[in-house]
């Protein structure tokens, strides 16, 4: 396998993990559920329709 092939699998693989985080960010804010996301190092509890909208900025 090529350095040109594994890059682009990683780059696939990695479009796939974000489609999956959004789609279950979604599902969260649709139920009115909270996650658990990082931040400065410590686990801080956020609306999921609050991650999502800061999830689009970043």
């Amino acid at each position: 396998m090529t350095a040109k092939q594994t890059s682009k699998m990683a780059t696939e693989a990695l479009r796939c993990l974000r489609k999956a985080v959004r789609d279950e960010l979604k599902l969260k804010a649709l139920l009115g559920q909270y996650v658990i996301i990082n931040r400065n190092g410590k686990a801080c509890r956020v609306s999921a329709k609050k991650a999502l909208k800061m999830a689009r900025f970043e």
